[in-house]
């Protein structure tokens, strides 16, 4: 490997992360909601051409930008309309995100400090998994990594390239998630800028910051100035004020938290290697003054304690500080050898990462086996097997003090472990769900409508727009002109369905890992 030239080994990286992420990535079914609704937004504006208004089932979806839908639309017009289109360029932006990081990282801690960062994002399962959805944050860290880079580039290089590619970056952020694409990498560099004296005019005159704001406003201003024209500003109100500041000062779905959660949240999402993130980030202080620990200090803190005073809490708010906690880490492993890190600490932490090895396929089969919607896919638990084995090997290295071998051993025994997950059981677990189980029933059934709710999964699987009734008197009244209709619900609306006519359920089951029970009916007539 040292014998290779730098883009060799770029390539090589991006190859190897991206046949990696797009391993089954067809498999399983787009079934989890937001997979679902932003997969079929690309399709109907695919259908409709309008690539101005985003809907789902024929409905003004307001709840992200588009830049995500543009590519699925072009994945979609090139591969078909599946799950694999749907998923195929967040596979794209997770290759490139842990390339950019691993040639970032090289450049100021050094060759073996970049591979680990790269080893960091490669073996974590929630990075993985994340990469591989169809949904739009693949793109918004890729964009936020993106910009946070370029922005030190420049403080370092000064080239004028630099600084404005980083706004390039923020343009296609706005397109991608909406203000919080600029806002908070833009707080974040604030603060830096502050804390290493260098907010002054002359850096201000150098920033270019009148070119910058033209280079944001002539990417993104366009789509959001059509689009608040031909929705008469309710998708502008809906996403800057419901999915954006209401989802900051608000509990949003369920999704709160205590204040340390997104912390918890990163180190988890980075096992097996995010076990140490304590101690990365202690030693990025203890060692601040060399600047790019300080400065991805600074983005991990920044990210963290933003989403900590955020009401609506999830775990994908915090991957964005994943690459330059991934630094860190690489930065600490790589300094394993010289024994310029206490072990003790490294130790006590891998004690907990033992723990967490054995525990886990214990769980896995526990939790299956309690749900009867799945428990018949409890058996997948032997795919986590890998875990608790390097574990083992793990402690065997440590002790023999082949520290090199010792970090392998972890990550290794992840990367297999993520494999089979998403080879064997990821799929089984999550094919078992009403949507497959239904989906010959509905197959090419003219009358079909839902009552009140449905799982959005079936508009994306059956592509086609399936009408909502949303009172029982409508519902009389449609099944009088339509007595051949199926009629999809959640039997939570039982009792409502029986009194609008004569409807006998056909299928029932509970949404897998949900409360919801998907019920259809038809006429008894």
């Amino acid at each position: 490997m040292e014998k290779l030239n730098l883009k060799t080994k770029g390539f090589l990286l991006f190859i190897i992360s991206l046949v990696l992420l797009l391993q089954n990535l067809d498999k399983p079914m787009i079934y989890i909601l937001d997979e679902a609704k932003n997969a079929e937004c690309a399709r109907e504006m695919l259908v409709s051409g309008n690539y101005i208004m985003p809907y789902f089932n024929g409905q003004l979806r307001t709840d992200k930008p588009p830049l995500h839908y543009f590519f699925m639309a072009m994945s979609y017009k090139v591969f078909g309309v599946s799950a694999f289109s749907a998923r195929f360029f967040s596979a794209i932006f997770g290759a490139l995100t842990i390339l950019i990081s691993f040639l970032f990282c090289r450049r100021y801690l050094g060759e073996k400090a970049g591979w680990l960062t790269a080893l960091v994002l490669i073996s974590s399962l929630h990075f993985n998994f994340q990469m591989r959805m169809s949904v739009p944050d693949p793109y918004l860290i890729f964009f936020m990594t993106a910009s946070f880079m370029c922005f030190y580039n420049f403080l370092i290089d000064k080239k004028k390239f630099w600084i404005l590619l980083m706004y390039l970056c923020f343009g296609l952020g706005l397109l991608t998630k909406g203000p919080i694409a600029v806002a908070l990498p833009g707080l974040i560099m604030l603060t830096f800028l502050l804390w290493t004296k260098r907010l002054n005019w002359v850096w201000m005159r150098l920033f270019q910051i009148p070119a910058g704001i033209i280079i944001v406003l002539l990417i993104s201003l366009p789509w959001y100035w059509l689009n608040y024209l031909a929705s008469d500003g309710l998708w502008t109100e809906g996403f800057f004020f419901k999915h954006n500041l209401q989802r900051f000062s608000d509990t949003m779905e369920g999704h709160g938290g205590f204040f340390l959660l997104p912390l918890i949240m990163v180190i988890a999402g980075l096992l097996p290697l995010g076990i140490f993130c304590i101690q990365a980030m202690f030693l990025a202080w203890k060692q601040r003054e060399n600047e790019i620990l300080l400065y991805s200090l600074s983005i991990v803190l920044g990210i963290i304690i933003f989403f900590s005073f955020s009401q609506t809490k999830l775990p994908n708010y915090t991957a964005p500080s994943y690459p330059f906690i991934a630094i860190l880490l690489g930065f600490l492993l790589s300094e394993l050898e010289g024994m310029k890190v206490s072990m003790k600490k490294i130790k006590l932490a891998y004690v907990f990462y033992t723990i967490i090895a054995f525990v886990l396929p214990f769980v896995v089969y526990f939790v299956l086996k309690a749900d009867k919607s799945v428990q018949d896919a409890a058996g997948v638990w032997v795919w986590f097997l890998p875990l608790p084995l390097g574990a083992v090997f793990g402690w065997y290295f440590i002790r023999k003090n082949e520290l090199n071998k010792f970090i392998f051993s972890m990550a290794f025994s992840f990367i297999l472990s993520n494999f089979l997950f998403f080879a064997k059981a990821y799929p089984r677990v999550y094919g078992i769900n009403p949507v497959a189980g239904s989906l010959e029933l509905l197959k090419n059934k003219p009358d079909l409508v839902y009552y009140k709710m449905m799982n959005s999964a079936y508009v994306f699987n059956m592509q086609r727009l399936v009408p909502a009734i949303h009172s029982q008197d409508s519902l009389s009244l449609f099944l009088n002109e339509h007595p051949d209709v199926l009629v999809i619900s959640r039997k939570q609306f039982e009792k409502e369905l029986e009194a609008a006519g004569n409807l006998v359920p056909v299928f029932e089951q509970k949404d897998t890992f949900e409360n919801p029970v998907t019920v259809i009916y038809k006429s008894g007539r």
